[in-house]
């Protein structure tokens, strides 16, 4: 990195301690300015860096395979570029949809498209009135069942 662009990074007194190892006096401060100007510092743009593991197919013969450390970099493009295609780890992935994922990958001479896979729901579990339960237990303990007996048929019940 050259000594202006870690001027415009740290500023020129943090410049002088950090870098030339030197405490920042007037004169130093002076020289430096007659130097290099006055530069202003620019603060760097942080980007975050969104990464994807998903499951993608084969755009000709329909085969999944899943890649991981997918990443793209498509926040910082304005909006009107953001669909074009971008640069990642493993070759060239362009992103699209309501939430920006990535829908096509280039990858080692093939092109995948992404399949979002809907998640299976979960059955839900029938809810038993707590007076039914109660009900069904006295029952059982008239009958003569065995705690444990008792105990499996409620977990069949409820299943």
């Amino acid at each position: 990195m050259k000594a202006i662009d870690r001027i415009k990074r740290y500023g020129l007194k943090e410049y002088i301690k950090t870098c030339l190892h030197k405490q920042p006096t007037p004169e130093l401060i002076k020289k430096y300015k007659e130097k290099y100007g006055d530069i202003p510092i620019e603060k760097p743009i942080r980007y975050q860096q969104t990464v994807w593991d998903a499951v993608f197919e084969d755009e000709i013969s329909g085969e999944r395979v899943e890649l991981k450390g997918l990443w793209s970099n498509a926040h910082k493009l304005p909006d009107n570029e953001r669909d074009i295609e971008e640069i990642e780890r493993k070759g060239q992935a362009e992103l699209g949809g309501s939430n920006w994922h990535i829908v096509r990958v280039k990858y080692r001479g093939k092109r995948y498209i992404y399949r979002e896979e809907k998640p299976k729901e979960k059955p839900r579990k029938k809810i038993i009135p707590r007076q039914q339960i109660k009900e069904v237990i006295e029952g059982a303990k008239m009958a003569g069942m065995s705690p444990e007996e008792i105990g499996r048929m409620l977990k069949a019940m409820l299943k």
